[in-house]
């Protein structure tokens, strides 16, 4: 990678060389996980480990043939957080690991908190990412969709209707890009980003632990 190259021999983006350097940010992301699958990654970093998963029922449209929090469930020691409770009777009969639907009945004894597409739904980003912080836990891994990843798949302006088509979840508040996402991150948490990468062909994946 060129990571590894000293800075002075790393090659230089013409979008840089073009720009004012107060607008510049450069943020360090990998894309060793293409052709990797979603349960594949996930797992393996949950593996051995007590695991939090936060928006584990796919609000609305729920799933149990597709659920990963149903998958997870069966790899390891997983428990699920969900603000939807309504659909908590349908999932817990399939479920060794317990449900919660408040911060307040969460225990702290957790090694991972995993955080797969929920926060570009959340209202408060600042007041969520406290929450999860409150949870203790030694690392996080946290996914969002990636505006960059998405461009050409998921953005069409049609010119001639002046319309932006864009293909997206209709409950999504914003698109994430690697600079914002790590932003927000050293923003609202105390947490040390590990890293970030290219994720599942449309989204991006931070690993953070406890500082």
């Amino acid at each position: 990678m060129n990571d590894d190259l000293p800075t002075d021999q790393r090659p230089i983006s013409t979008l840089e060389l073009s720009n004012d350097a107060f607008f510049v940010q450069k943020q360090p992301v990998s894309d060793e996980l293409n052709g990797r699958s979603r349960l594949d990654v996930l797992a393996s970093l949950c593996a051995g480990k007590r695991v939090l998963h936060v928006g584990c029922v796919d609000w609305p449209i729920t799933d149990l043939e597709q659920s990963l929090h149903l998958r997870l469930d069966r790899l390891g020691e997983v428990d699920g957080f969900d603000i939807h409770d309504e659909v908590f009777a349908e999932m817990q009969p399939h479920l060794r690991g317990r449900l919660f639907s408040r911060w307040s009945d969460v225990p702290h004894d957790y090694d991972l908190v995993l955080v797969p597409e929920v926060m570009e739904h959340v209202a408060n980003l600042q007041d969520f990412l406290t929450e999860l912080d409150a949870v203790g836990a030694k690392e996080y891994v946290i996914t969002v969709p990636d505006a960059f990843s998405c461009m050409r798949r998921h953005f069409d302006y049609n010119a001639g209707a002046q319309t932006m088509v864009e293909v997206v979840h209709p409950d999504h508040n914003c698109w994430y890009t690697p600079y914002t996402l790590a932003n927000v991150l050293r923003k609202y948490t105390p947490w040390k980003l590990q890293g970030l990468w290219f994720f599942n062909r449309m989204s991006l994946l931070a690993v953070a632990r406890r500082a």
